[in-house]
């Protein structure tokens, strides 16, 4: 991770570009990312509601939005719940360290597998065998940053702007098969505020769009939210794996 670039830009009052293998990097852009990055990565605890927008292809009505909000608790390296509703359901994950248990509410059913003991790696691994896309994934990853540049072929902050109110520096990059684009929080913890993402690869280039507000910082959570209790007369079921569903 390139640390020391914000500051020194910062100081410089400077927006720098640098050229890797035919992409264009602002310097700049890359600073706020990266710190954004390391205070995720410094926090003990966390939590946030994510609001999400996406588009869903019906080939008689063309894209269609949907919408969520998802309630993220995050309790250190390996302690996850995420209580979700919207167009998808009422639905829980609680991961514990070693068991990953999803629960619909409105159908009151649930299953659990045994999964890693570190939340990047359950993410890796949900995502790989069952499809499971978990709400603020890719801004725990510590390799954030690097993977964003290894994709991208530009990334240029486009200035500064307003989201619900709050002062935020509007980043904008472009990839193979999409764009991109990040509002961070300017103040002194650099989070996340919005994200647009634009599938430029696919018919009629459907959008996710996701914002972050209520945001927690290191709040004291209770290690009981993190243990799945099964409710009276619920169902288990099984998760059908990637494999099985091809």
């Amino acid at each position: 991770m390139k640390k020391g670039y914000f500051f020194m830009m910062i100081v410089c009052l400077l927006s720098g570009r640098v050229q890797a293998q035919n992409a264009s990097f602002d310097t700049v852009a890359v600073g706020i990312l990266d710190r954004m990055s390391e205070i995720i990565g410094q926090l003990g605890s966390c939590a946030a509601t994510v609001k999400t927008n996406y588009d869903v292809s019906s080939q008689e009505l063309g894209l269609v939005k949907h919408s969520d909000i998802e309630h993220v608790f995050i309790g250190g390296p390996d302690r996850m719940l995420v209580k979700s509703e919207g167009d998808k359901g009422s639905r829980s994950l609680v991961y514990n360290g070693h068991t990953l248990s999803y629960y619909s509410v409105d159908k009151n059913h649930y299953a659990q597998t045994d999964v890693p003991s570190s939340i990047v790696d359950m993410i890796d691994f949900m995502n790989k065998h069952y499809g499971i896309v978990f709400p603020m994934a890719d801004f725990l990853y510590p390799t954030f940053v690097g993977d964003i540049l290894a994709e991208a072929n530009s990334l240029v902050l486009l200035g500064m702007t307003k989201v619900d109110g709050k002062d935020c520096f509007h980043i904008a990059g472009t990839a193979k098969n999409k764009t991109f684009q990040f509002w961070i929080a300017d103040d002194a913890y650099y989070l996340p505020v919005k994200l647009v993402v634009i599938n430029t690869d696919k018919p009629m280039n459907p959008q996710y769009e996701a914002t972050y507000c209520d945001w927690q910082i290191n709040p004291d959570l209770p290690a009981a939210i993190f243990d799945f209790k099964v409710p009276q007369s619920a169902k288990k079921i099984k998760l059908v794996p990637l494999s099985a569903k091809k």
